[in-house]
């Protein structure tokens, strides 16, 4: 019986340290069933189970995640399929949108300028020799 025993908490004490590690250092957002620090506490208090469940069912990444077929990720961040659904894609035509108005505005505002400035170039050319 012991010599069955030894491998047997050799083999536990395993699955714990390395589901524990991976509970650990996986984001909150890519945790499944229950919260990460739920998992993390099940792994050290029923520590074969524990691990073996996490590894099986803790993690989008999990055994049985990946091979269960018609699985569809529920949780993270999702990216729009099309740019007209991309909210920050949107604000930043916006924002060129704009940008390219101020400078038509500018140059349009200059080329004022300079006209004027170049009719009163004449004006004053005009008064001074007024043949």
């Amino acid at each position: 019986m012991p010599r069955l025993l030894i491998p047997l908490i050799i083999v536990s004490v395993g699955v714990m340290i390395y589901a524990l590690i991976e509970a650990i250092s996986t984001p909150s957002a890519r945790t499944r069933i229950m919260p990460k620090g739920i998992w993390i506490v099940v792994i050290i208090l029923v520590p074969l189970i524990g691990g073996v469940l996490w590894l099986l069912f803790g993690n989008e990444n999990s055994y049985l995640a990946s091979t269960v077929q018609g699985f569809q990720k529920t949780s993270g961040p999702t990216r729009p399929t099309t740019p007209d659904d991309d909210e920050e894609f949107l604000r930043s035509l916006d924002v060129q949108r704009n940008q390219k108005r101020r400078d038509e505005e500018l140059d349009r505002r200059e080329r004022e300028l300079r006209r004027r400035e170049e009719d009163l170039e004449d004006d004053s050319d005009e008064d001074q020799n007024p043949a």
